[in-house]
C-alpha cells in the first residue's frame, strides 16, 4: 500500500470516529443499545488509531499525567478502599472498574480526536444535524404520529408505554447536548451557529412534553452557571445577564408549582410535594439511613437497592412504590451510602477542582470550550439529583463522551 492510499485509509477511520461520537448521544432516542454501538465502533476506530499512530499515544499520556486525572484517580483509589466493606465484594467491584473502563475509552476517543483535527468540522457538523434531527423525530411522536417509536426501536409493534416515558432518558440527553450543540455552531459560524441556536427551543419541548423535571433542573442550574461566569468574564453584560436569570427562575418555579405531580400526599414528607414527590423524599430519607449505618465506608458500590428495607413500600403510596426500586434518585445521596464518606470527599474535590480550573481558563481566556464544559458539567450533575442513577451505562458515557468532544479541537474551524 502506498503511502497515499495508507493516509486515506487513516483518514477515512478518523472521519468514520468523527460521525460514530457525534452520533452518539442523540442516538438515546433510539435507546441504550443504539448509542452505545455507536461509540463501540468509535472505540474500535480510536484503538486502531491508537496503535498506529504514536502521536496519538502521546495525547493519552499527557492525559494521564494531568493534574485532573492525578486527582481523579484518587477517585477510584478510596472506591477500591470502600469495596472491601461492601456486602457484594465482587458486584461493586465490577461496576467500580467498568466506570474506570469507560473514562479509559473516552480518553482514547479523546485522545484520537484531538490528534485528527481534519475531522473536527465533520465532527461539529454531524452533531448539529443528528441533534436536530432526533429532537424533531422525538416531537412528531411525544405529539402523536405513529410508528415512530417502532422504527426508532426497530420493534414490529407498537409500543404500548407512554411516549412521555420513553422519551423521558433522551430529554435529559438533550439537556447536556444543549452547550454542545452551541459551541459547535459557534465553532462552525454562519448558518451552523443559526441551526445550532434552534436546538435549545427544541430541547426545552421535549423536557415539558415529557414532565421531565431533573432536565429542567439542569437547564436551570447550566443557565445560571453560564449568567455568573458570563458577568465576571463580560462585566458589561450584568445586568441583562441577571434580569435574564431572574426571569428564568420565576417561569421555571411557576411551572412547577402549578403542574402538579399525581401522586398521593403522604405525612412525613420535609419539602413541598409540589417540589420533590413523596416517593423520592422518602426515597432520599432511606438512602441517607443507610449511609448513617456506615458512615465511613458505605455499603457498597451499587448495592443500596439490594440491602434489608429496600424492598419494602412506602407506607401510604401503596405496593408498587418501594423505599429503593433500583437507585436513590440522587448521585450524593447514592455515592453517599454506597462508599460513605470515604469515596464521597474525593468525587467532590474532584469535580470542584476540575470546575475551578475551568473557570480559571474561560475567565482568562474567554475559552468557549471551556464554558461549554462548565455548562455541560453544571447541567450533568445539578439533574443527576433527581434522577438516574450514578453507575448507569449510558448516563456515565453521555458525560464522558460530550466532555472528550468539547476538550478535542484545539483550534477553530475556520
Amino acid at each position: 500500500m502506498s503511502k497515499t492510499d495508507a493516509l486515506a485509509k487513516l483518514n477515512w477511520i478518523a472521519s468514520l470516529i468523527a460521525i460514530s461520537v457525534a452520533l452518539a448521544i442523540p442516538l438515546r432516542a433510539s435507546g441504550v443499545a443504539a448509542e452505545q454501538a455507536a461509540l463501540g465502533v468509535a472505540l474500535l476506530g480510536s484503538m486502531f488509531l491508537f496503535v498506529r499512530e504514536p502521536a496519538i499515544r502521546k495525547f493519552a499520556r499527557q492525559a494521564i499525567i494531568s493534574p485532573q486525572a492525578r486527582v481523579i484517580s484518587l477517585i477510584f483509589i478510596a472506591w477500591v478502599i470502600t469495596i472491601f466493606f461492601s456486602h457484594n465484594l465482587f458486584a461493586s467491584f465490577k461496576m467500580g472498574t467498568r466506570t474506570g473502563v469507560f473514562l479509559l475509552a473516552s480518553m482514547m476517543i479523546w485522545a484520537t480526536l484531538s490528534h485528527q483535527q481534519d475531522a473536527q468540522e465533520l465532527l461539529k457538523k454531524t452533531l448539529i444535524v443528528a441533534s436536530l434531527s432526533f429532537a424533531l423525530i422525538a416531537l412528531m411522536s411525544l405529539n402523536g404520529v405513529p410508528y415512530i417509536v417502532t422504527i426508532l426501536k426497530l420493534k414490529y409493534a407498537e409500543s404500548a408505554a407512554p411516549t412521555t416515558n420513553i422519551f423521558k432518558a433522551f430529554g435529559v440527553s438533550t439537556m447536556c447536548l444543549i452547550p454542545v450543540v452551541i459551541w459547535a455552531g459557534r465553532q462552525l459560524k454562519g448558518r451552523w451557529k443559526y441551526l445550532a441556536y434552534s436546538f435549545p427551543f427544541l430541547a426545552l419541548t421535549i423536557i415539558i412534553m415529557t414532565s421531565s423535571r431533573s432536565a429542567l433542573a439542569g437547564i436551570l442550574a447550566m443557565i445560571l452557571a453560564v449568567i455568573l461566569l458570563m458577568s465576571i468574564a463580560h462585566r458589561r453584560y450584568v445586568k441583562s445577564l441577571v434580569i435574564g436569570a431572574v426571569f428564568t427562575l420565576i417561569g421555571a418555579v411557576t411551572w412547577l408549582r402549578f403542574k402538579e405531580l399525581g401522586v398521593l400526599h403522604v405525612e412525613g414528607t420535609y419539602l413541598p410535594d409540589w417540589l420533590i414527590d413523596p416517593h423520592r423524599q422518602n426515597i432520599w430519607k432511606f438512602a441517607y439511613d443507610r449511609f448513617l449505618d456506615h458512615p465511613w465506608v458505605g455499603n457498597g458500590i451499587d448495592q443500596i437497592n439490594r440491602l434489608p428495607g429496600a424492598k419494602m413500600p412506602v407506607p401510604g403510596l401503596g405496593d408498587y412504590a418501594a423505599f429503593v426500586p433500583s437507585h436513590p434518585h440522587n448521585w450524593s445521596m447514592e455515592i453517599l451510602s454506597e462508599t460513605g464518606l470515604v469515596g464521597f470527599l474525593p468525587l467532590v474535590f474532584a469535580l470542584g477542582f476540575i470546575v475551578w480550573r475551568l473557570t480559571k481558563d474561560y475567565i482568562r481566556t474567554k475559552d468557549e470550550a471551556a464554558l461549554a464544559k462548565i455548562a455541560l458539567m453544571t447541567g450533568f450533575w445539578s439533574s443527576a439529583l433527581f434522577n438516574f442513577s450514578i453507575w448507569a451505562a449510558w448516563w456515565q458515557l453521555t458525560l464522558f463522551i460530550l466532555f472528550a468532544i468539547l476538550s478535542s479541537s484545539r483550534k477553530p474551524v475556520p
